[in-house]
């Protein structure tokens, strides 16, 4: 399968993230929403609305595109424990597609960032916990880089709707790694 290339636009981006610590680059990324999701509980167990049309996030924008979603997917990540790399689905990024994730099983640490070139938070990096403990749906833009991280003993079931198909001939999908030094984000878990 071929990914695509990092643009020059973005690796300029990344060269000016290599020359900042982790602490540095820490905060939100325009563009990235969050809508905290709210339970419906009894005795039975509970419910709880995704996504509906008139939605807002936390901070009160409008959260649906304007366009409906072209697809919806899941993705299982099994919980092993401790800090191999294996827990860590990092970092991946689209040019045209927004993404909208619901972790509906375990629990997950989201990571984020922003290789825009143009935005006023290029460089900057957003960390989001979400899974069943955290209810959240988070939306994220196209060129904001991201993964997860299996935070929980449970495995990690995400929900996850797309603004653009998938295309075997032309995927919108690139890829960094989760290591990616430039990035420099420490995935480290403390008080395992």
């Amino acid at each position: 399968m071929g990914w695509q290339a990092v643009t020059p636009g973005m690796e300029g981006v990344l060269e000016e993230m290599a020359k900042l610590q982790l602490g540095q680059k820490l905060g939100q990324i325009e563009g990235v929403m969050v809508k905290t999701l709210v339970l419906h509980a009894d005795q039975r167990g509970h419910f709880t609305e995704q996504l509906k049309r008139g939605d807002r996030d936390d901070q009160g924008r409008p959260f649906l595109p304007e366009h409906g979603f072209a697809q919806m997917s899941r993705s299982l990540a099994f919980a092993r424990g401790g800090n191999p790399p294996e827990l860590i689905k990092a970092f991946h990024w689209h040019s045209r597609q927004w993404d909208y994730w619901d972790m509906v099983a375990g629990d997950a640490r989201i990571v984020l960032a922003d290789l825009r070139p143009d935005s006023p938070t290029r460089g900057r990096i957003q960390v989001v916990f979400s899974g069943e403990r955290s209810p959240k749906v988070v939306a994220i833009p196209p060129l904001v880089a991201h993964g997860y991280q299996v935070v929980s003993q449970r495995d990690v079931l995400l929900c996850y709707y797309v603004t653009e198909p998938y295309r075997v001939e032309d995927p919108d999908e690139g890829r960094i790694p989760w290591d990616d030094p430039r990035i420099g984000f420490d995935w480290k878990i403390e008080n395992i």
